[in-house]
């Protein structure tokens, strides 16, 4: 699909890294659609599978009235990418060099894998009364709502789970079923039926109950959306009110371009090379996706991605592909798209409506893709190439 003459390039992320200033459609290798493996032979995707085309943010053909500048970096495990619009208070380089540095700050804050960074202090022990960074509860606070909303789709404590099948290993494997029942034991104890159980507490003065013994949390679902708000923040204090900021499937627009509308599109979830639909808007929003497509394998025609249903410790089977949410903040989206993938629509409609959250779903069928969305979904819509499902 070609973009609106109106819009400047294309932004391809979170794929390999493209050049900073790049100003036409670059194009880039889809995750899984190499070559076939051999009989047995896990198929992998890429571990920044690509999310999102971003539209009308290259810089080199924008208004003149509007100079834009763009960059490219890699931080909190995916890649991120800026494009700021007009002059700030600030030069547009040293703007995106603070971002930059935030973003880095904000990944050795929300890493679940230094055994002695900040996040560590939530895995004490059963009953341990702590106080961990004010950011770190904020971003607790709205899992710990996601969580109970979701009837526990969305799960922060599944860290081990996730370490135990190990997509980005060498040659992926499916983890043996007394393997998995052990790691859903840990975070649920013996009776797994208690998928309902918070992991903690939080207290009126941000101090936290820990309710499961040496459990490590996992932000990677909730963190992004809320550091890249944050980010959006900075910008506007730094003189720079119209922007799009993308950390992984993550998308943040704020201001009105002077070049036309931002529109979005979204990556076809088996052929990510293309787009399925395209988001407009003349004013700044939030878009988000989570599908299959991110991180997987493929062995015996089967595939085995990063969305784990907590019920059994494995890859969600619903149907769903991806899951792509319109909202008010980026950290809304973030933590409400996984969720929302697990769900599918039959569970998932009523509740995103009730958020006040428009989704797509795209479904996997036998004669292929088709898509289902909430009512509002279609008012965000500027080019759908989607069949809806029967």
């Amino acid at each position: 699909m070609n973009p609106d003459p109106a819009d400047a390039g294309t932004l391809v992320a979170p794929g390999p890294l493209l050049p900073s200033g790049l100003g036409m459609a670059a194009a880039v290798e889809a995750p899984g659609l190499g070559p076939h493996a051999a009989p047995r032979s896990p198929r992998r995707g890429t571990r920044r599978g690509v999310l999102w085309i971003a539209l009308a943010t290259a810089p080199l053909l924008v208004s003149c009235k509007q100079p834009s500048t763009h960059r490219d970096w890699a931080a909190m495990d995916c890649n991120f990418a800026a494009t700021i619009h007009g002059r700030g208070s600030v030069p547009p380089e040293e703007a995106l060099d603070s971002i930059q540095a935030t973003s880095r700050a904000l990944e050795a804050l929300f890493t679940d894998y230094d055994p002695r960074g900040p996040l560590s202090i939530l895995r004490g022990h059963l009953g341990d009364t702590v106080s961990p960074d004010p950011r770190i509860v904020e971003v607790l606070r709205g899992a710990l709502e996601a969580m109970r909303a979701s009837d526990g789709a969305l799960d922060i404590g599944l860290h081990d789970l996730k370490a135990l099948w190990d997509l980005d290993a060498a040659a992926p494997r499916v983890p043996d079923s007394a393997a998995i029942g052990r790691s859903l034991r840990k975070r649920f104890g013996e009776h797994l039926e208690s998928r309902h159980q918070m992991p903690f507490e939080i207290l009126p003065d941000g101090r936290v109950v820990l309710r499961v013994d040496s459990l490590p949390i996992d932000l990677g679902g909730v963190a992004k959306g809320w550091s890249v708000d944050r980010m959006s923040e900075q910008l506007v204090r730094l003189g720079y009110p119209v922007h799009l900021i993308q950390g992984g499937g993550e998308i943040v627009t704020h201001g009105t371009k002077a070049s036309g509308p931002w529109r979005i599109g979204v990556k076809n979830p088996r052929a990510t090379v293309d787009q399925i639909a395209l988001v407009t808007s003349d004013q700044g929003f939030a878009i988000s996706t989570s599908g299959d497509y991110e991180r997987f394998f493929i062995l015996d025609g089967i595939r085995y991605h990063h969305l784990f249903d907590a019920s059994t410790g494995a890859p969600a089977r619903n149907g769903v592909a991806s899951a792509s949410l319109f909202c008010d903040s980026s950290a809304i989206c973030d933590r409400w798209s996984k969720p929302m993938f697990l769900l599918g629509p039959d569970r998932g409609t009523s509740l995103a409506d009730s958020l006040g959250i428009d989704v797509l779903w795209v479904m996997e069928t036998p004669t292929g893709l088709c898509g289902i969305g909430t009512s509002s979904w279609g008012s965000r819509l500027w080019r759908d190439t989607l069949s809806a499902c029967p």
